[in-house]
């Protein structure tokens, strides 16, 4: 079986009501959904499809001189030679690491069982939290998690991004007592990025929220003040989580050897792949550790989220965007079927590849560019 054709397609689904204003990007407004696709077709006539990170510009793409020289015509079963080649350009990001989600895809369908179950299943459903974006006021956030409850979920984020700490834990406090007594509450401070917190004010806000018994407490400090996130972690009770900005494994150990974090949070796309998740997750595993997929994105990126989840022991939850401003039913939308929470927990998708299937007319309808490579 050789590779025939490889395509990428990138869109947006509109927002409706004004669209999104992320509480990690103060002052940015997110008018879409977006999505980025990958497909890779065979001279066996197999086709897989997967999220892609490929950087499009009109009718080229970053990567064509590398997926013309070493994609095309290659075996799409040989996924880790592909993505381990030295002409991947790895510490940027680039492609072709795109293509391997739709390769796992694409060896799914060939063995006619979802992706999770070609690697060792452990599981076929995992808790689901509703993960928040915006920064909302106390009684806000109050009704999204009463909407949230009602919809099946058990567990819920919301983002710390207020100008004063007290007012983030003043409103963690307000929903932590209208909510129900089984809803269990993380909190997201994206530390990587702006307003940055001191060590003191991080301090501050895990101690008050260690007395909420939040599930965890997310980024309280830049990635790269790995002292002080590691003095924060052994002052305090309450799990530290972080890592959703991080590259590969040598990063995420090092995250580890310092002590840096209780839960890891590889992106799947942004750690370097399902490979690169599954040797974070071991590695994870070993020091009796979580490796819990950061996800902010579409139906399908949450598709994969879900098989990479169910494909080790360590991994507890699923992260669910779901915001009242960037809302499930359009994230969903690129899919024929949309995800369902029961009594706060997802099932995994029991399909071919990742177990979902697309709905290809709105896909190419809602195509800002399409572009295919041939062999």
């Amino acid at each position: 079986m050789k590779i025939t054709s490889v395509r990428y397609l990138q869109g947006g689904l509109p927002i409706p009501d004004g669209g999104f204003y992320p509480a990690w990007w103060p002052g940015m407004h997110i008018p879409g959904i977006y999505y980025q696709l990958v497909v890779v077709e065979t001279d066996e006539g197999l086709t897989g499809f997967g999220p892609s990170s490929a950087r499009l510009a009109g009718d080229r793409f970053a990567s064509e001189e590398i997926i013309r020289e070493h994609i095309l015509g290659a075996d799409p079963t040989l996924i880790g030679a592909l993505v381990a080649s030295p002409y991947n350009m790895r510490q940027s990001r680039t492609p072709p690491l795109n293509v391997e989600l739709a390769l796992w895809d694409l060896m799914g369908k060939m063995a006619g069982q979802p992706v999770s179950r070609l690697l060792g299943a452990y599981r076929s459903q995992v808790r689901a939290y509703c993960s928040t974006g915006s920064v909302l006021s106390a009684q806000e956030h109050i009704e999204q998690t009463l909407d949230a409850y009602d919809r099946g979920y058990r567990a819920i984020k919301l983002r710390l991004h207020r100008d004063a700490v007290a007012a983030d834990v003043a409103v963690i406090e307000a929903v932590r007592a209208a909510a129900p007594a089984d809803m269990a509450i993380m909190a997201d401070a994206n530390q990587t990025q702006n307003p940055y917190w001191s060590r003191r004010e991080a301090l501050y806000a895990a101690q008050a929220l260690e007395a909420m018994d939040l599930v965890w407490l997310e980024e309280p400090l830049p990635i790269y003040d790995l002292d002080g996130l590691a003095e924060l972690a052994s002052r305090v009770d309450i799990p530290i989580a972080a890592g959703e900005s991080q590259y590969l494994l040598p990063a995420f150990r090092r995250i580890i050897d310092e002590g840096a974090a209780d839960i890891l949070q590889p992106d799947l796309n942004g750690c370097g792949g399902l490979l690169e998740y599954r040797k974070i997750a071991a590695l994870a595993e070993a020091h009796v550790m979580e490796a819990i997929p950061h996800l902010w994105s579409n139906g399908l990126m949450m598709a994969c989220i879900l098989q990479a989840i169910a494909s080790v022991p360590n991994a507890s939850w699923a992260e669910c965007t779901d915001d009242m401003l960037w809302p499930a039913d359009i994230r969903d939308s690129l899919l024929t079927e949309p995800f369902v929470i029961q009594e706060g927990m997802i099932d995994i998708p029991s399909g071919p590849g990742w177990g979902v299937e697309l709905d290809w007319d709105r896909v190419v309808q809602c195509a800002s560019c399409d572009v295919t490579l041939r062999a």
